[in-house]
């Protein structure tokens, strides 16, 4: 399932890639847990891309944070959203 995340996720990034040339803003990527059926490698180069991008992920995977420089982490339990003292 790996291998299919990846292709659906380059359609994706190529669609997002001609509306920013269309409309000359980058969109804003909701991404539901994408992370967890990609190998660390894949998960790298999917990180790279969204470096520079507005990126809202959910995962109940606690590495995710470490693939990006400075992520805003929200964690929601109970309903109620906290964000970690770090």
């Amino acid at each position: 399932r790996g291998e299919f995340r990846s292709a659906v996720m380059a359609l994706k990034l190529a669609e997002a890639e001609i509306l920013k040339n269309k409309v000359g803003e980058s969109p804003v990527y909701l991404l539901d847990d994408i992370f967890s059926e990609l190998d660390e490698e894949r998960r790298k180069k999917l990180s790279g891309v969204l470096k520079d991008e507005q990126v809202f992920i959910t995962t109940s995977n606690e590495t995710v944070e470490k693939l990006f420089d400075s992520p805003a982490v929200f964690i929601v339990e109970g309903g109620k959203i906290s964000v970690p003292v770090t």
